[in-house]
């Protein structure tokens, strides 16, 4: 469908190729397009071509910046649809418009920009493609890392969709306008058509990206609801009983209980804690129940996410990902919780060291929530994270301090799951990069000692964190080699997940889950080697009792471990002369031992699962004895060696003499109570009797094991 076309120029009236640019629109085989030049000083050939030319309407407004013009010259417009030209670039050939409107009728769009030819040294220079529909989600990732979608001139745009722009937006730079376009847009139009060109030698300078603090550019409106809010003194009502919000699967029911115990220590009020998920197994279910019973101050309340709410979550992709559905549960709180109008969310790799009450006492001054900073890693973020972070600050979702009656009120669960489905492939984070895309200018900015991460910790003194949040590679619950000695390399990170262990055990001790099976030998030599203790007093394993024989002569091993006796009550001393002392030392733990014995020295380390694996095993063959082969991780290389065959192996070693000592394994108390007193001075003989005695004797091909080396 051919409509009338208004093709603006808006000019200064000296640019060089003024005239080239009014030439060859005037050249056009349109058959209905008017030109209108806005300029904001006389320009005599100007004023002869617009005289001579019934096509052609020639404007002389004097304002400071073009932007300035545009009101006017829209005003100006009859056509339907509006071609904006810059006046040192052209139209490549009298078709140009032609093509251009074909492709605006053809596709039904209400905007459509192109991919523009540039004239550079004599020649022009250009990409193909196939022309494709731009979601209106996704226009602003399109400005971050395209200058096309920054630059006004070649965009074909409807008239009544300028109309409806509010008249401080038509006065602000192409890319802002043009933002604030596709917020409208029904259709946005990509086109390789290559009729527009842009001169590089003349022209205007190619826009750089609107960025930092006072960049004017977002990924929604939702910055304009909260200014309306602060402008109307909105205020969020904040109810006298903290509720707090968990989003879980099978996988998370486990560990969500040392963060609700650690609510209620430190929190000084009463708390309702909800815990949204899907499917979760009966025992799971059995699991919560009995944590709502040994917490007092903290009523747990199941809420399984409704169907309707499932299916919509459901469209958003996890192809590219290592996130659950259930991440984006947090999405979805106000339209489940109908009756909460503010909730403090926690992800579940969090522990709460301080009162909520001063969390959720915290006005969000009309924001749709608080969230506090993220520190990016220099190198590795995308360029909308960097975007974010310049303008105002890249955040960590697992920290939010909600307005649950603000989501309602303006459907932004529904809003969140659209967002999310369209740019999918934009958000590395998932739900964090949405949140922070989505509410920029939105967001209340909560203090780092709300959200204290591993890149935070050393910033914030211990005793000021009051959620510290283990978000990365390394969980309390999971840490690899690579973590102990590299991530927590400054060790404060490592003081915060011994007192998860803490938080940890005395939950264990409510719920009557403490049986000590394991009784685990510790030798350490040096205090360079020392974390040995600490892979094995962050083990997976809940059962355990640790004994440490400290061969070292060097104070500071002493010391460590009376800081880590605070945080592990079942953490025990020994110190040792000499090789007679150690053996003698060894004996006496063994005759008090449980069920279990493990044995590992310095420089050796665990990997986090490795003794509740092992006790698996034991059970599982009614193995007496089970070792490891082990790995080495040199440090100065930060990487591993893999000698060891990783895979699920289990052999027979019975009748084997494949093992030079006890390092590494895990053996049944009741098999020393048939031999008695053994020499250790003696590593290879010990080992020996204990073979003979083993009626079973197993070794698991795996990286359990890994000796530490420079």
């Amino acid at each position: 469908m051919e409509g009338k076309i208004s093709v603006i120029v808006l000019a200064h009236g000296d640019e060089k190729e003024l005239i080239r640019c009014v030439d060859r629109i005037l050249n056009q085989n349109y058959k209905d397009y008017e030109l209108i030049v806005v300029s904001t000083y006389r320009n005599l050939e100007l004023e002869e071509k617009a005289n001579n030319n019934d096509l052609m309407t020639l404007y002389v407004k004097d304002v400071d910046k073009l932007e300035n013009l545009r009101a006017y010259a829209l005003n100006k417009a009859d056509g339907d649809r509006v071609l904006f030209v810059e006046p040192n670039d052209f139209l490549i050939d009298e078709q140009s418009i032609t093509t251009l409107n074909e492709v605006y009728t053809q596709k039904n769009a209400d905007l459509l920009l192109n991919s523009f030819m540039t004239l550079r040294d004599g020649k022009f220079y250009f990409i193909g493609g196939e022309d494709e529909h731009i979601l209106r989600d996704v226009f602003l990732f399109q400005q971050i890392e395209k200058v096309e979608f920054r630059k006004l001139g070649g965009a074909l745009i409807k008239k009544n969709l300028l109309d409806e722009m509010d008249a401080d937006d038509l006065v602000k730079s192409d890319q802002v306008l043009l933002n604030r376009l596709s917020w409208k847009a029904k259709n946005i139009i990509f086109s390789y058509q290559n009729k527009y060109v842009y001169d590089q030698v003349v022209g205007s300078k190619l826009p750089e990206l609107d960025s930092g603090k006072e960049s004017e550019l977002y990924f929604s409106d939702t910055f304009k609801i909260v200014e309306q809010n602060k402008k109307n003194g909105y205020v969020n009502k904040i109810p006298e009983k903290i509720s707090v919000a968990f989003c879980i699967d099978e996988n998370l029911v486990e560990k969500i209980g040392t963060l609700i115990y650690s609510i209620s220590e430190n929190t000084s009020s009463f708390v309702n804690a909800y815990i949204t998920y899907d499917n979760l197994s009966e025992r799971s279910l059995a699991r919560l129940a009995m944590l709502n019973k040994i917490i007092p101050t903290v009523d747990i309340r199941l809420l399984k996410v409704p169907e309707d709410q499932q299916e919509r979550l459901s469209k958003i992709s996890l192809k590219n990902t290592w996130l659950p559905i259930t991440t984006y549960y947090r999405y979805v709180l106000a339209d489940v919780l109908k009756d909460v109008d503010r909730i403090i969310y926690l992800d579940v790799d969090t522990l709460v060291l301080g009162d909520l009450t001063e969390l959720w006492k915290i006005d969000l001054e009309g924001n749709f929530l608080g969230i506090a900073r993220d520190p990016l890693i220099a190198g590795y973020a995308t360029l909308a994270q960097e975007f974010v972070d310049k303008k105002n600050m890249y955040a960590n979702a697992g920290v939010l301090l909600i307005d649950l009656k603000l989501f309602r009120e303006h459907n932004m669960g529904n809003k969140l799951i659209d967002f999310t489905v369209n740019t999918v492939d934009y958000c590395r984070y998932g739900d964090q990069d949405v949140l922070n895309y989505y509410f920029i200018g939105a967001y209340k900015i909560l203090d780092s000692e709300w959200n204290c991460g591993i890149k935070l910790v050393d910033d914030i003194a211990e005793e000021d964190v009051k959620i510290v949040h283990f978000f990365g590679p390394g969980k309390p619950w999971g840490n690899s080699i690579f973590a102990l000695y590299l991530i927590y390399a400054n060790g404060k990170i490592l003081d915060m997940e011994h007192k998860y262990k803490l938080y940890q055990y005395k939950l264990l001790q409510l719920s009557d889950g403490l049986d000590d099976k394991v009784t685990a030998i510790v030798k350490l030599n040096s205090f360079e080697y020392s974390r040995t203790l600490d892979s094995v007093l962050l083990q997976t394993y809940q059962d355990i009792e640790v004994k440490v024989i400290d061969t070292s002569h060097d104070n500071r091993v002493k010391r460590k471990v009376r800081e880590l006796q605070l945080y592990h009550p079942n953490l025990k001393y020994y110190e040792s002369e000499g090789n007679v002392g150690v053996s003698r030392i060894i004996n006496f733990i063994i005759k008090n031992a449980k069920k279990y014995i493990y044995f590992v020295e310095s420089p050796y380390a665990l990997e986090s699962n490795t003794i509740y694996d092992l006790v698996k095993i034991s059970i599982e063959h009614q193995a007496d004895i089970i070792s490891v082969k082990n790995n080495i991780f040199k440090l100065s290389e930060e990487q591993y060696y893999y000698y060891a065959t990783r895979d699920d192996v289990v052999k027979d070693i019975s009748e084997k003499d494949n093992l030079d000592s006890l390092n590494g394994c895990l053996v049944k108390k009741e098999l020393f109570d048939k031999i008695g007193t053994l020499d250790f001075e003696n590593s290879k003989s010990s080992i020996v009797t204990v073979l003979e005695k083993a009626d079973k004797a197993m070794i698991k091909n795996s990286d359990y094991l890994v000796k530490v080396v420079d």
